[in-house]
């Protein structure tokens, strides 16, 4: 079982629009889904077939449709009400010659919140996965969530940036996945290429991180393990129609591939084939359209020399 937790869940409201400012603007498009990064993995993992339930919390009457979607698409989910009362928040998503996300805030958490999501997590065994994504509303809630998994043995993938992926990195995640910018603004640097990315992976390994994927975009990603086994992938090549849900499809790709035949190569490549499948589409890839882009896909050992 793959497990997602995703703190600060949303209805994503998606639209077509060549958007001009301060006039009334009609859509061309427009689409409703569920979303936050962790239950954008374990929709990815159902449509690639992996057994999955999101976790986390949801509020008022739109954390109520978020359940209500996800049970439409046959996700189980277990998100609960926020003590706090609110509502969930809104994204909007705009398409047009360039993509805008409008973010909401969201509601607050509650201590006693935490503690019944902890409580849920101690029915995870040591053969299951967990996914943790996302912005931290609250930094000492992630490292309590992984301070406490650490003693099941399962893995635990850690998918967020800055701040919460430092405090985080003594629980020794199995897996974190910044993408190339991430990578580097956590080091200050703006730009960097890709050997400069395999020595910063190295020293997130020093701070306790155990196998680092990074995303490299139109470069595809890289994986070094703690092994110290460095493999490289390119990209799929296609039309890229979204942009939302292209790395969490990434690592429920890469969870698949590792459940089905533990092997690190195999499974960042059906990783990039999940990530390429989701860029490709509207909204999250199917497994059908994963399988189809998994030939263009070719993984190289590479020797570490540098």
């Amino acid at each position: 079982m793959v497990y997602t937790i995703t703190t600060n869940p949303s209805l994503d409201y998606t639209v077509e629009v060549d958007l001009v400012p301060g006039q009334v603007n009609r859509t061309r498009s427009e689409a409703i889904y569920p979303g936050g990064k962790g239950i954008n993995v374990s929709l990815a993992l159902h449509r690639l077939g992996e057994e999955t339930r999101a976790l986390g919390f949801a509020a008022g009457r739109i954390g109520q449709a978020i359940r209500d979607m996800l049970d439409d698409m046959e996700c189980p989910n277990t998100l609960l009400e926020l003590s706090g009362g609110g509502q969930s928040r809104i994204n909007v998503k705009l398409k047009g010659n360039q993509e805008t996300a409008i973010n909401g805030k969201g509601p607050d958490l509650a201590e006693e919140d935490m503690e019944r999501l902890l409580e849920l997590l101690r029915s995870v065994e040591p053969t299951d996965a967990v996914v943790l994504s996302g912005w931290a509303q609250s930094i000492p809630f992630y490292v309590s969530i992984l301070q406490q998994l650490v003693a099941t043995g399962c893995w635990t993938v850690l998918d967020c940036s800055g701040e919460a992926l430092w405090q985080c990195l003594g629980c020794h995640p199995f897996l974190i996945k910044p993408n190339i910018h991430e990578l580097g603004a956590l080091f200050g640097f703006e730009d960097i290429d890709f050997e400069e990315g395999v020595e910063l992976a190295r020293q997130l390994q020093h701070e306790g991180a155990r196998n680092v994927m990074v995303s490299m975009g139109s470069a595809g990603a890289f994986l070094l393990t703690e092994n110290q086994e460095l493999y490289q992938a390119n990209a799929c090549i296609g039309t890229v129609r979204n942009t939302v849900g292209a790395g969490d499809s990434l690592v429920a790709g890469f969870l698949t591939g590792m459940k089905r035949t533990d092997d690190f190569g195999e499974a960042l490549r059906l990783g990039i084939a999940a990530g390429g499948a989701t860029a490709f589409s509207d909204w999250l890839g199917t497994e059908e359209e994963t399988m189809a882009l998994l030939e263009q896909v070719h993984v190289a050992k590479v020797p570490l020399t540098f």
